[in-house]
This record gives C-alpha cells, sequence and structure tokens, in this order.
C-alpha cells in the first residue's frame, strides 16, 4: 500500500497504562529493556481498596504471612510477592453482600491458598506457614 498523506497525530495528554505483577518483571533480561523505555509507578496493595469488612480481614490475615519474618524467607523483599488487594474486592461493582461472601470464598479455595501454597512449595513462603494458609476463611 502506498502512504497517501495520511498521518496520524496523537494528542500530548494521551498516556497509555499497562500493569505488569513482581512475577513478570523477574525476567530480567526483558526487565531492562523495559525499564530503559518505560517509566514506572508502583502501586502496592492496599487495604484502604477494600470495602468489605469480612475481606479486610483476610487481606490482614494473609499480609501478616508478609510482614513476618516467622513466614516469609529472607530471601525475599515483601512488596515483591505481596498478594494484591484486587483478590479482595468484587469482581462486579454491582455484588451484593451475600454475593461477595460466596465469591470470596472462592477466590480463597481456587486463587489465594492456591498461590499461597505455591509460595511454600517454592521457598518464599517458609514450611510453618502451612498451617496458617490451611485455617485462612471467610
Amino acid at each position: 500500500s502506498q502512504n497517501i498523506g495520511r498521518n496520524i497525530t496523537l494528542p500530548k495528554n494521551l498516556y497509555i497504562i499497562g500493569t505488569m505483577n513482581t512475577a513478570d518483571r523477574s525476567v530480567g533480561h526483558i526487565d531492562y529493556a523495559i525499564r530503559r523505555r518505560f517509566a514506572f509507578y508502583d502501586v502496592l496493595p492496599s487495604k484502604e481498596a477494600i470495602v468489605s469488612e469480612k475481606a479486610r480481614t483476610l487481606f490482614k490475615r494473609v499480609s501478616e504471612l508478609f510482614d513476618s519474618s516467622s513466614y516469609l524467607s529472607s530471601d525475599f523483599d515483601a512488596n515483591d510477592v505481596r498478594i494484591g488487594h484486587s483478590y479482595f474486592i468484587p469482581s462486579d461493582k454491582e455484588t451484593t453482600e451475600d454475593e461477595f461472601d460466596v465469591e470470596l470464598r472462592q477466590k480463597l479455595k481456587y486463587e489465594i491458598k492456591p498461590i499461597l501454597y505455591e509460595y511454600i512449595k517454592d521457598g518464599i513462603l517458609l514450611d510453618r506457614a502451612k498451617e496458617v494458609v490451611k485455617n485462612l476463611h471467610v
């Protein structure tokens, strides 16, 4: 195709925002290439984003695994491996409290606990965290 004089103009106030978790960033050589080309802004997990009291309580219990040297391997920085607040908020803003209770239980069973067990298996969390993870509930 020929260039027939069509130009694309992007406004100066256009920002493209991408997200990347710490597991994505751990790919070293790609990490350097990305960091040279883009600005980075860390958004750490925050209980302030969590509305449900049950979810806040669960978030606090999970966070304690990363805030304690009793459970987190000294080889890791808590902020690099901590579980984000998105696991603790409803997937739909129209979700009722009862519906979210069910959703939170499912997230705990199928998302939160599996990643925590994976962290234990990989040595991010120490073996003694197994009992805490096993006893997490909504």
